[in-house]
């Protein structure tokens, strides 16, 4: 791999260099999370013997339907507690709240994290079958790749601003931290499955972010709607990768409004 080539994938996937103020918003979802997320009154669900395979259950509404919120971090960081600020908008839909945890690489691999979300949201189904799984950037991803392997489909899937497509990760600085094999690209790209995806897709990406998160997002719609599947995109206007997910901390934007509209739809 060429510098150049590094180079340009770390301008378009780097996105705590990226982004303004990158720092500033990272800090601001751990408070976000503890402002809105009721850590207190959310209930743990081991999924498996780490800590980290847990799935949260916050009572915020009606116990028939569920929000089943999935993490981002590039498959390597944060936590179901720093996405805890996506319970207002489960609660304004007014319908329960989960919240996944799962355990991070580079110490364990693709397969891993995959099983572990799946885990997670096959315990929520069991417990609320009408759920919406909603995932932001890596959590994105995994939210299509569980829906694929549930023992029941979801209601629906929103995508928020993810990654797709894993091939040009193995150019970017993320190479460094979780080494994605040809194999696990070939694996766990969502894209070049789509026609096992059992639900409506719901895509969603910030007009501010780089062109590589818009073409994925883009891509993933259009792929999905030449398939023949139900899908809606939006693009939400002057919100970079950050800011797309923190919204959820204020039902009343248009980005959470949309989510709520298939929360209650």
């Amino acid at each position: 791999m060429t510098a150049e080539t590094r180079a340009f994938w770390d301008a378009q996937l780097e996105m705590a260099v990226v982004v303004p103020g990158a720092d500033e918003w990272i800090d601001k979802y751990g408070e976000l999370g503890r402002a809105h997320g009721r850590l207190d009154e959310a209930r743990r669900i081991a999924t498996g013997p780490d800590a980290m395979q847990s799935l949260w259950h916050t009572d915020t509404g009606a116990p028939d339907k569920a929000m089943v919120l999935i993490h981002g971090g590039y498959w390597r960081r944060f936590s179901a507690a720093e996405y805890a600020f996506g319970l207002p908008t489960a609660a304004a839909a007014n319908v329960t709240f989960f919240n996944v945890d799962y355990r991070l690489m580079p110490g364990v691999r693709m397969a891993d994290v995959v099983s572990d979300t799946l885990a997670a949201c096959e315990k929520a189904l069991e417990m609320v079958p009408n759920a919406v799984l909603v995932g932001h950037s890596a959590g994105a991803h995994l939210a299509l790749e569980t829906a694929m392997r549930l023992s029941r489909p979801p209601r629906a899937v929103v995508a928020m601003s993810g990654l797709f497509e894993l091939a040009p990760l193995r150019h970017a600085f993320i190479h460094e931290d979780i080494a994605l094999t040809a194999a696990e690209v070939a694996e766990f790209s969502p894209i070049e499955r789509v026609a096992d995806i059992p639900c409506p897709v719901h895509v969603q990406v910030g007009a501010d972010e780089t062109l590589e998160f818009q073409r994925q997002s883009v891509r993933l719609y259009d792929t999905l709607v030449d398939a023949g599947h139900e899908a809606t995109f939006w693009f939400a206007p002057g919100q970079n990768h950050f800011q797309i997910a923190a919204e959820m901390a204020d039902p009343q934007t248009p980005t959470a409004s949309r989510i709520v509209d298939v929360l209650t739809g």
